[in-house]
């Protein structure tokens, strides 16, 4: 591979991740004003199912946040494997998988479907992150304690 064509991939791979990133940061901007409207007027209505409503808005907006924390890490893979050179990917090519390891022909039913399911839904890595757990965990306990006292 010409060492340009290889800079330029990466940069393009590169501009992927920032717009993973930057979409994260998104979610959680427009997340912020959801779950003030909604516990705000479960406290001042004393109404818990609209505190009730806004756990739900997080626990969307965290499955959100998590699901572009998994496709970046998926492109940072990516990422690696140009860089490195390790594996044979086709020059300019922005899927992901082709960093993955092919599901080994050994793999039993149920790896084969573990495997699958990491590569569409996030991990319990993903979801243990500093960037989703604490942040996500800290609103939802939050929505929970006011949905108990507006009751």
């Amino acid at each position: 591979m010409d060492p340009d064509d290889r800079r330029k991939h990466l940069d393009y791979i590169q501009a992927v991740v920032t717009r993973m990133s930057s979409a994260s940061s998104a979610a959680k901007g427009w997340l912020l004003p959801v779950v003030t409207a909604t516990y705000g007027y479960s406290l001042t209505k004393k109404d818990s199912s609209v505190a009730i409503l806004g756990v739900g808005a997080v626990l969307l907006f965290g499955f959100l946040d998590a699901n572009y924390l998994r496709q970046e890490k998926a492109y940072r893979r990516l990422y690696d494997a140009v860089a490195r050179g390790t594996k044979d990917i086709p020059l300019f090519s922005l899927d992901p998988s082709h960093a993955d390891d092919p599901i080994p022909p050994a793999a039993t039913r149920v790896q084969e479907i573990q495997l699958r399911v990491s590569r569409w839904f996030p991990d319990r890595n993903v979801w243990l992150s500093w960037s989703v757990a604490p942040f996500y965990g800290a609103v939802v306990i939050v929505g929970c304690l006011i949905a108990l006292v507006a009751r």
